[in-house]
């Protein structure tokens, strides 16, 4: 396709027709003047501009306008599409849905005219808008985390939140936008939008800027209104002085309105995300006592890349796969959260619905199983889990993302009473003892029991825990242990589940010559020697 140019003039002249451009490098020309103007007017050299309209007579004044090649256009809606896509898609993996998003190539002839006007002399570099991107989010707070989301993704020329300047324009007043200019991704996007040899990624290449407009839905009534009204409206042009005073004066009442709005939408966006009685359930429930159970050694199958691949498949049929480097993140995350064995992962998940957990996410764009398990994981462990996990993967901000995340399950999930047992296995554990399921505490007292046997009583002595004298506080509990040596240890029976845990993780930390492997719900806890 030849490039194309369109020639034309302005001032107060008759024109016929719109300019028009032949050969190849034509330039955009303006021209100024008075007189009327009619026929073929051609600027002659290499790559000169030909069209209908071109002035004859009177005071002309031309100025050539930098090349601008016309095929360009026929990829850039395939830009716009691209980065519409991939700006849904990135707020939909962190769970903020907005009204709306719509990108636009700007039409060829719009790109000119705006050239014209400014005098441009670097059209492609100076137009920053060619591709434009909007955003309309259904709260304030959402506008930020999504205007945060694009600050990670791209490098930016522009970076101007119009709120701060509602005061310096009266006539203004109630505008509300964010606006940033885009000019490149940045290399580590965890998420990459604008691959190489992409549409978007040759526009970065080759445009000025792309320019993203960010705003909730009661910003963009007001602004839709007021432009059709009042900045495009020949109406308000048309009436006298007073009555124009009379509008802005309204349009500032709507703009107070609109601000009401705002606040009201994030106040209800906070008692969604913080209904009452939704403090954290506690996972450690206390372990007391209960009835025993027989078992066998369970055939533990440990988690790696290939068998994780396997049980997400099993679990999210639905989603699509993701990257084996998406599964390896995923092992991470598992891994974080102490879980070893598919066994002890799909315990952990057992705990709650996942149709419940993926209807409250309501991500709008297709997600992966990665995605999903992620999702599963904040719902049955949620601070905890944020905390384990924060800072695993390239993303900066993945705490704040699960946080907002978190939001939409906080109070909401029914997280079912899992039944938490211990199992004892290996060469020092009685045949008796070897496989029975038993409660937190008597898993303490069994394993104080063999270290002691093996290693000595001392090995085992712990402040207020464990002690070979009756001297534990009266609120341990302590219950006598006997030894087959005859001596006696007394161990706490006043301890919560994680307490316990971390009892029964420290005695065979430094039990070197105990064979003991502790098994939580079929997942290992801790072993010795």
């Amino acid at each position: 396709m030849a490039r194309r140019t369109i020639g034309g003039s302005a001032g107060n002249r008759d024109t016929a027709g719109n300019g028009g451009a032949a050969g190849n490098g034509g330039a955009i020309a303006t021209a100024t003047g008075t007189g009327t103007g009619t026929g073929n007017r051609e600027a002659a050299g290499n790559g000169g501009a030909t069209g209908n309209g071109g002035a004859a007579a009177g005071d002309t004044a031309a100025k050539a306008v930098a090349p601008v090649d016309a095929s360009l256009w026929e990829w850039l809606p395939q830009a716009a599409h691209e980065v519409e896509v991939g700006l849904r898609g990135l707020l939909s993996e962190a769970s903020i849905n907005a009204h709306d998003v719509t990108a636009r190539a700007k039409r060829y002839e719009s790109f000119v005219e705006k050239c014209r006007q400014k005098g441009y002399t670097e059209p492609l570099r100076q137009v920053t808008d060619t591709v434009a991107v909007r955003l309309i989010m259904y709260s304030a707070t959402d506008r930020e985390r999504a205007s945060e989301l694009v600050r990670e993704q791209f490098e930016l020329a522009e970076d101007l939140d119009t709120s701060e300047r509602d005061t310096a324009s009266p006539a203004r007043r109630g505008y509300d936008s964010t606006h940033l200019v885009a000019v490149a991704e940045r290399e580590d996007a965890e998420h990459p939008v604008a691959p190489r040899g992409s549409s978007l990624d040759r526009y970065f290449r080759t445009f000025g800027g792309l320019e993203i407009q960010i705003r909730t839905v009661a910003a963009h009534a007001w602004a839709e209104f007021e432009h059709a009204r009042r900045y495009k409206g020949e109406g308000y042009k048309a009436v006298g002085d007073l009555d124009r005073l009379t509008i802005d004066q309204l349009f500032g009442a709507a703009a107070d309105a609109r601000h009401a709005l705002d606040e009201i939408f994030v106040a209800i966006d906070r008692v969604l995300a913080n209904p009452a009685g939704s403090a954290e359930a506690d996972h450690a429930d206390a372990a007391e006592d209960g009835a025993e159970e027989e078992t066998t050694a369970p055939e533990v199958e440990l988690l790696d890349v290939e068998a994780l691949t396997a049980y997400l498949a099993h679990r999210f049929p639905e989603d699509s796969e993701g990257s084996e480097r998406g599964v390896a993140f995923a092992l991470e995350l598992v891994q974080a959260c102490g879980l070893r064995t598919v066994r002890g992962l799909d315990a952990e998940l057992s705990a709650i619905d996942g149709a419940e957990v993926r209807r409250l996410m309501d991500t709008s764009t297709t997600v992966t199983r990665v995605r999903r398990l992620d999702d599963e994981l904040l719902a049955v462990l949620g601070e905890e889990y944020i905390e384990r996990t924060a800072s695993i993967g390239n993303s900066s901000r993945r705490g704040d993302q699960l946080r907002w995340r978190y939001d939409r399950l906080r109070g909401k999930v029914t997280v079912r009473r899992r039944t938490v047992t211990y199992q004892l296995f290996g060469a020092d554990v009685p045949a008796e003892l070897t496989g029975r399921a038993i409660p937190a505490v008597r898993a303490v007292r069994e394993v104080a029991r063999i270290v002691a046997t093996v290693e000595g009583s001392a090995q085992v002595v712990r402040d207020g825990a464990i002690s070979r004298l009756e001297d534990l506080p009266l609120e341990a509990r302590a219950r006598p242990v006997r030894l087959a040596d005859g001596t006696t240890l007394w161990v706490a029976t006043a301890l919560g589940r994680r307490a316990a845990e971390r009892l029964l993780e420290d005695l065979l930390d430094g039990a070197e010559r105990t064979d003991v492997r502790v098994l939580r719900n079929g997942e290992p806890l801790a072993t010795g020697g």
